[in-house]
Order: structure tokens, then sequence, then C-alpha cells
């Protein structure tokens, strides 16, 4: 039951979302203050290492009945088998129905998906950063090891799930789904804190690695598809 709640949740949001292609009159020009967030990031990322052990420390204190089974429920967010179905679901129905701009935009987000895991597969055993509930030692590395307890970082749920938020908000430019993806990915980062399998410098670091590896992904097919768009617009 929890599984098909997960999919039905996921395909929602691809459903209700257009692609930017189908916007591109309403794109706002970049933000000026753009420089300031090279800054925020890895000031946000110390931080959060910084504290890497307290906040391990409250997680495991705040075990409950209850809350297991709540993470239970939020897990399957950020696992492939749940948000794969949940793309393609979400791309075929497009497909029957007609709506291009929807399938279209289901592609960037699944190729967001396949970039961002691709990055974050990559990195885990370069790494090698020690799981928080092998020795609770937040300061452990062993670098190029195939060992899943010095896989810490990244996190590959929580980079699968915000590459998802990541592409959906982009494309959307909706203020209340932006709030829904974020919400989204902030309780899968919960999840991986509070059953003890990365730090919370962790989920901070993948949060924004895969936010800009998704948007980036995104940016380069959109431009693609308005090119192959024009190209089509000038053979007539």
């Amino acid at each position: 039951m929890r599984s098909s709640v997960v999919v039905v949740a996921i395909g929602q949001l691809l459903l209700i979302s257009p692609t930017a292609a189908a916007q591109k009159d309403s794109v706002s020009p970049p933000r000026e203050g753009t420089p300031a967030r090279v800054w925020i990031l890895p000031v946000g990322i110390a931080a959060s290492a910084a504290l890497d052990p307290e906040m391990r420390k409250w997680a495991l204190h705040t075990h409950t009945r209850s809350l297991d089974h709540f993470a239970k429920s939020v897990n399957p967010l950020g696992t492939s088998r749940r948000l794969i179905p949940a793309m393609a679901l979400t791309y075929v129905t497009a497909l029957l129905t007609g709506r291009e701009s929807l399938a279209n935009g289901t592609l960037n987000t699944a190729a967001a998906y396949v970039v961002s895991d691709l990055v974050e597969s990559a990195l885990k055993p370069v790494i090698g950063r020690e799981r928080p509930h092998v020795e609770g030692n937040s300061h452990r590395f062993q670098p190029f090891t195939a060992s899943g307890d010095w896989h810490s970082l990244p996190s590959a749920h929580v980079a699968h799930i915000t590459s998802i938020a990541q592409a959906i908000s982009m494309q959307t430019q909706s203020a209340p789904i932006t709030a829904l993806c974020s919400g989204l990915v902030a309780l899968v980062a919960w999840d991986r804190v509070y059953e003890d399998q990365h730090w919370t410098s962790d989920v901070t670091a993948t949060i924004a690695l895969s936010s800009v590896v998704s948007g980036a992904t995104v940016r380069w097919l959109e431009s693609h598809w308005s090119r192959s768009h024009d190209a089509a617009q000038s053979a007539r």
C-alpha cells in the first residue's frame, strides 16, 4: 500500500508539471544575486559538518515507534524502484494523451535523475566517508573502497529525490509546487539522518550537488529542445 502511494504521489507531481519549453516567454532573466549563493552553499555545508555529531545524537534520541513507521513510509521516496516507475508512468500517460510538452518535461526530469545518479555513484567510492552507524566518527574516510560502510557521501536517496524535485521546480516555476518538492527533499534528508545511514553534512552536500547537476542538465536539454524546434520550423 505504501509503495502505491509513493508512486502515485511522484506521478502526480510530474503530471502537473508543464515543461519550460511551453513557458519560455515567461522565463525571468537570471538574478544578479547568484554570486551570493557561491558563499551560502559552502558555509551551509561547513556549518552542518560542524554539527554532525550533535545532529546524530539528537536523531538517535528522538526515535519512537511512530517515527520508525513514518521513516519507513518516507524511505521509498528516494529509491529508484519507486521513482523510475513513477516517471515511466507519467511519460506513457503524456504520450497517450498527446501532451508533448509534458512528455518532454518528463524526459528532462528523467535525464536529470540519471545524470545526478551517475555523479553520486561515482563519488561514493572516491570520497569513502564512513557511515555514522559504523563507529560514529564523522571524520573517518577511506577513499577508493568498495565497502558500503564507507559510502556515506553523497546520499543516493537524497540525490534521487533532489534531482527530480529540482527539475520539476525549474520547469513549473510554481511556488506551491517548489514548496512541495522542497518538503519531499527535506523528508528524505531527515529519514537518512534518522536511520543513521548518513551524516547531516552528507545530505546537505548532496542536496547542493544534485541541485546543480540536475539544473545544468535541464538547462542543456531545454536548449536542445529549443534548437530542434527552431530547426524544424526553419525546414518548413
